[in-house]
């Protein structure tokens, strides 16, 4: 019987640390078995570079333009002064901020911010922002507009060989009528290469300050019981006792009429069946 007792205690132990290796092997409270991935921030050593064409037709090295996106959402009980904190952030990371506002949904207060910093200081920033409260929810996202640049630059490049073109030939007319037409068309190129200027300054910009999201939001207040009146309440008492009382007698006087006939009856049956007895 003690050898029988041993053997279960020891069986139990091993299931035990069985399962409860397992359990921390698999379990990670981000859902990710294993140590998380560094954040896939590249060095300017490390970024890969695209080529391509220049004014004189030489090829020139490219690197990757990359825009960086983030989203937090943090819970906070000092909204006033996380705020603070964040404009203090974007302006010591050599940003700015981009918009922010604040609202009230019932007793909780919410605040809404975004702020801008130099696209190498992005990750820093996000981790720095995620300690000022208990997050609720975060993400970041990257889209590549390498290509997309690269198009807008050499579109821009041939426009500006058209135009000086345009003006060599402007300087060889002769007539009023070419002057006339050379110029129409130095209008029209000028306006694609303003336009594609400011297409290729956005992204730069875009791209040169990443955009952080956040969102504050106090915590849910306490639950409380509503304050009660007691005037008012013996007041409701009052009607629903005599709201009672009402049916009450509504269903008494409603009865009488089968009280009057049903009485009767009754004992003229009962009478009978004494008789027949």
């Amino acid at each position: 019987m003690k050898r029988k007792s041993i053997l279960l205690v020891s069986s139990a132990i091993v299931i035990l640390l069985v399962l409860s290796f397992f359990v921390g092997t698999l379990y990670s409270p981000y859902g990710l078995v294993g140590p998380a991935p560094p954040p896939t921030v590249m060095s300017k050593t490390e970024v890969g570079l695209l080529y391509t064409e220049a004014a004189e037709g030489q090829p020139v090295a490219q690197e990757r333009v990359v825009i960086y996106n983030a989203h937090v959402s943090l819970e906070t009980s000092d909204i006033q002064g996380t705020l603070a904190r964040i404009r203090g952030l974007a302006e010591a990371y050599g940003g700015y901020v981009a918009s922010s506002s604040r609202s009230a949904y019932g007793m909780q207060n919410r605040a809404e911010i975004a702020i801008r910093v130099p696209k190498d200081k992005f990750h820093a920033a996000v981790q720095q922002i995620e300690t000022y409260g208990e997050v609720l929810d975060e993400g970041t996202s990257s889209e590549d507009i390498t290509q997309q640049y690269i198009d807008l630059k050499a579109r821009l490049n041939n426009l500006l060989r058209q135009e000086e073109r345009l003006r060599e030939i402007l300087d060889m007319a002769k007539t009023v009528d070419e002057i006339l037409r050379v110029e129409n068309e130095l209008a029209r190129i000028r306006g694609d290469i303003d336009s594609l200027q400011g297409q290729i300054n956005y992204l730069e910009g875009v791209s040169e300050m990443s955009l952080i999201s956040v969102t504050l939001t106090e915590p849910p207040p306490p639950f409380t019981p509503p304050g009660m009146d007691w005037g008012e309440t013996f007041e409701v008492a009052i009607l629903g006792f005599f709201t009672v009382l009402r049916g009450m007698i509504i269903l008494a006087i409603s009865l009488i009429p089968l009280v009057v006939i049903g009485v009767p009856a009754y004992y003229l049956y009962k009478r009978r069946k004494q008789k027949k007895a």
